[in-house]
């Protein structure tokens, strides 16, 4: 058993970012890939936090081609290393397909070995809950995590992965939630686009098992707020809190389910755009995002010109890396506002919202999107 490998060493770098609510430090130890391949930035509309660091490579407030998303799955993948049985959890909502895409991409390297996968939630359902745990800064209600079945709680190593990793507060209190009710457990691994822990050794002393840390950058972050910068109101972002169960599908990464898109489906979609001069673009719906993840990167293996994105609940200001945005009503009937970021409905020849269950798009989406656009329902 191997220990997840360390980023490339680079000469340390300090980046200063001036943004209209303050002035963010970034500096740079170690990383595979440079900062700009990375992140751009934005200003959330939140007063627990400023800023965004706005993925470049994550498929959720950037389209990206489907091969860079995976691209970057696999090179965490090798970085974490040989397991014995490990466990993944992908954050919700921004990194349940990043979590899901390098638990797969894990499994296809250790052929092998036994592993599980699961994502948190926001979404109340039926379904045996195993246990809640909170995200200070986000915006959003607190995460549910639900039992993934014997196979999951029987693991030794426990892989937690999020787009990037500010204290790690968030996956400390999930991990000791899990070591608590699996006390067998060996050790932690934190996977994360980016890396801004001020004390990683606290992370490790706080746990009673070991802790490693995996990341394509690493480093540390500060934010100077501008005392004269007055946040937007923060719109409303908890939902209802209501038993989603009759319209989430039934089958889903969210309670330890392996689900894949059909082939056909993807092979139909393909065809129907064989004609068409401009890229394909397929979006995923909130948490909702690696099976419209799986179908973009099947359009891309049939020779389209393939994008990738989703929707969002989380609310940014537009400017910076933000260029545009539209905002529509959720398709959880909990009556709050999403958001679509960076898309504009011209560049595409045809736009897939894909979504699950009883989930159907707000139709107020697919109009701003315009006539090439589709709600397509992938389970």
């Amino acid at each position: 058993m191997t220990r997840p490998s360390e980023p490339t060493v680079a000469p340390a770098s300090v980046q200063h970012v001036t943004l209209p609510s303050g002035t963010l430090t970034l500096e740079v130890e170690s990383g595979t890939r440079a900062v700009g391949e990375l992140l751009d930035f934005a200003v959330r509309r939140n007063p627990r936090r400023g800023f965004l660091l706005v993925s470049l490579v994550l498929g959720k407030h950037v389209p990206v081609r489907p091969q860079t998303a995976q691209q970057t799955w696999d090179d965490l993948a090798a970085m974490i290393g040989d397991l014995t049985q490990p466990h993944f959890i992908g954050l919700a909502e921004t990194a349940t397909a990043l979590g899901e895409g390098v638990a797969r991409a894990w499994s296809v390297r250790h052929p092998t070995r036994p592993m599980t996968y699961q994502h948190s939630t926001r979404y109340a359902t039926a379904a045996p809950l195993l246990l809640t745990f909170e995200e200070p800064h986000s915006h959003a209600p607190a995460h549910l995590l639900y039992d993934p079945g014997p196979g999951a709680r029987a693991a030794r190593e426990l892989v937690l992965i999020d787009d990037e990793i500010s204290t790690g507060t968030t996956l400390l209190g999930l991990a000791r939630a899990w070591h608590e009710r699996h006390p067998h457990l060996e050790r932690v691994i934190l996977v994360s686009l980016a890396d801004w822990c001020a004390d990683r050794a606290a992370l490790t002393a706080a746990l009673e098992v070991p802790v490693h840390p995996v990341s394509l950058l690493r480093g540390h972050h500060t934010f100077t707020p501008d005392p004269a910068w007055r946040p937007p109101q923060l719109p409303a972002v908890t939902g209802t809190g209501t038993d989603k169960s009759s319209v989430l599908a039934p089958h889903s990464a969210r309670l330890g389910h392996h689900v894949d898109v059909d082939a056909h489906l993807i092979t139909a979609l393909a065809e129907s755009c064989l004609s068409h001069s401009r890229p394909v673009l397929v979006l995923g719906t909130g948490e909702y995002q690696f099976p419209a993840a799986q179908l973009a990167l099947g359009l891309e293996a049939r020779g389209l010109d393939t994008r990738w994105s989703a929707t969002t609940r989380s609310p940014v200001l537009p400017g910076l890396a933000i260029t545009r945005a539209i905002e529509f009503t959720d398709n959880v009937r909990d009556g709050i506002p999403n958001y679509l970021y960076n898309v504009d409905p011209s560049a595409y020849s045809a736009v897939f919202v894909c979504y699950e269950g009883r989930c159907a798009p707000d139709p107020t989406l697919l109009a701003q999107l315009g006539p090439q656009a589709r709600a397509v329902r992938l389970t």
